[in-house]
């Protein structure tokens, strides 16, 4: 949790009043050495962190839990990391989780209407001298009738640079870096997932002792209003239940509320029983709290071809050797019906011709 304190709405005017003028005034220019998260351009690198009014303290994201119209002051630092003077644009907006699992912020287009919308800043530009420091204040004011649970963000210091595309042409450039804000407001908190849309992918194999990869796309999403990780672990049989395979555990990523992401799991050498059954088990989290587990399965059939070749010539080998043992006693049968056997009578001998 960040050691900056809540503030009641009736002193929000004070605050404003002072804030605009500490932006102003606390300018640090401080030489700051490198640190993790810059920019890696040669042109212009820089790092946005959690400050405070005396400089950053070592918060890797801001971290809050308030209540409805409750306020925070709080503090941003943006370094130039670069051989130039850095100009960024600062602004607030909303994070959810990509399709791959990532951690991903609104462009900048589209506007937010989550936490990203509850913060202001002193300043929408930024212009930082070469190897100095600036530390701004913001506030954030959580509205009245705000929803129960987790609200993620990002405060992004971005620059915008005109490059030249492949075709010759010249565009222009956002790059951005970002200080995550996670806020959970007070109220009922209900954590919900689902698992769905299970796949399983099987390329037959020729030899079927060799085995094959069985691939697995699974979509987990989450519809409550908490934050979610876990654990998952895919598990392949055949007929019968047969176990043929289990995948290592599966760290689940970040989820965020109303996100969902697609997760994919391989597991080699599984053997053409027939059909395959792919078992997704997940175990969500909400923090410290585990969720009831979850299942997910689907088939995919998986014929061992050259085993099931060989049976058939195994099999109809086998029946033509029974054709054959039948047809040659039908035909003694035959001979013995043309020939009667008669004990009083001297059986006939053929003739050479």
């Amino acid at each position: 949790m960040t050691t900056a304190h809540p503030v009641r709405p009736r002193r929000a005017t004070r605050i404003a009043v002072l804030s605009a003028v500490a932006a102003m005034l606390l300018i640090s220019l401080v030489p700051i050495p490198a640190a993790a998260g810059a920019a890696k351009d040669d042109s212009f690198r820089w790092t946005i962190v959690p400050s405070s009014p005396s400089g950053p303290k070592g918060r890797k994201q801001f971290d809050y839990e308030l209540a409805p119209k409750e306020e925070i002051t709080d503090w941003i630092s943006v370094t130039n990391l670069s051989d130039q003077p850095l100009t960024v644009d600062l602004y607030p907006t909303d994070a959810f989780t990509a399709v791959d699992g990532g951690f991903a912020l609104l462009p900048r287009s589209q506007a937010p209407d989550g936490v990203g919308s509850w913060i202001k800043l002193p300043t929408r530009q930024l212009r930082v001298p070469v190897g100095k420091r600036a530390d701004l204040p913001f506030q954030l004011r959580v509205p009245d009738g705000a929803a129960p649970g987790d609200h993620i963000g990002g405060i992004i210091a971005s620059a915008t640079e005109a490059q030249t595309d492949q075709h010759g042409q010249r565009v222009d450039v956002e790059r951005r870096i970002a200080a995550r804000v996670y806020l959970r407001v007070a109220g009922p908190l209900t954590p919900l997932a689902e698992i769905g849309d299970v796949r399983v992918d099987y390329d037959n194999p020729l030899v079927p002792f060799r085995g094959a990869e069985v691939a697995v796309t699974y979509r987990l999403v989450n519809r409550g209003n908490t934050r979610l990780g876990g654990k998952a672990r895919i598990q392949v049989t055949g007929p019968l239940g047969v176990r043929l395979g289990n995948s290592e555990v599966i760290d689940i990523p970040e989820l965020l509320p109303d996100s969902e992401v697609e997760l994919h799991g391989t597991l080699p050498g599984v053997f053409p029983a027939g059909r395959l059954t792919a078992t997704v088990s997940v175990n969500p989290q909400a923090g410290p709290n585990t969720l009831p587990a979850l299942t997910g399965s689907a088939s995919v059939p998986a014929v061992p071809w050259l085993l099931l070749g060989g049976l058939l010539l195994v099999v109809g080998a086998l029946v033509a050797w029974v054709w054959r043992r039948r047809s040659t006693r039908l035909r003694d049968r035959d001979d013995a019906d043309v020939f009667p056997a008669d004990p009083g009578l001297p059986r006939p001998v053929p003739v050479a011709s």
